[in-house]
């Protein structure tokens, strides 16, 4: 089953590749991008210049969508609200646009999953700014009405898709658990044909 699909966060190591996959495997793709140069034009794929702060924008990117991807995130690590911001927006536009499938990438050990073990202990000191920003639009998710799913990924890096990975709303992960951007992309895809996660969190490594 091939969909329309709106991209947020569509120039970064995990949006890259959720852009490739969907293509090559015939979904529409309207992505919003702040540089369009980033993001080359292939047959497919809409192309909307602009921020996730500016609602217009947004509407317009998820206007005609069946579902919302979104893979926002920073290389900052202070002053980050990028995912906090970008909910903000693309929450109300997917309710004006009557769009309720959206997969979101969180970030393990925010909500729920906060525990006192050593990999929240050693997160929450590295990127403490950035878990915040998800633990935010994290909570705006939950709020929101609709079909969510948020992926909570292992450290991420690069390497080829595979298509093995474990995943699971009790999964536990630790200081060596990682899995690549690729991967992550495709398990987002696949959760647009399955109801298994919808409205819960789940942790995904390799």
């Amino acid at each position: 089953m091939t969909m329309h699909l709106a991209v947020f966060g569509a120039t970064g190591h995990v949006g890259r590749h959720l852009v490739d996959q969907a293509l090559a495997a015939g979904h529409e793709v309207t992505a919003l991008v702040r540089d369009p140069a980033r993001l080359p034009a292939r047959e497919g794929l809409t192309v909307v210049p602009g921020a996730v702060q500016d609602a217009e924008a947004v509407a317009r990117t998820v206007q005609g969508a069946e579902a919302v991807l979104s893979a926002l995130g920073t290389r900052k690590l202070w002053g980050v609200t990028v995912c906090t911001d970008g909910m903000r927006a693309v929450l109300p536009a997917m309710k004006a646009h009557g769009v309720r499938r959206l997969v979101a990438v969180g970030c393990y050990g925010t909500g729920e999953d906060r525990r006192k073990d050593l990999y929240y202990y050693a997160m929450s000191l590295a990127i403490r700014q950035v878990m915040l920003d998800k633990n935010r639009q994290e909570a705006l998710i939950r709020a929101a009405d609709d079909e969510w799913t948020i992926v909570r990924p292992a450290v991420l890096g690069g390497g080829a898709r595979t298509g093995r990975y474990r995943a699971g709303t009790d999964l536990r992960l630790g200081l060596t658990s990682r899995i690549s951007y690729a991967d992550v992309a495709g398990f987002m895809l696949e959760q647009l044909g399955k109801d298994e996660y919808v409205r819960r969190a789940v942790a995904v490594t390799s």
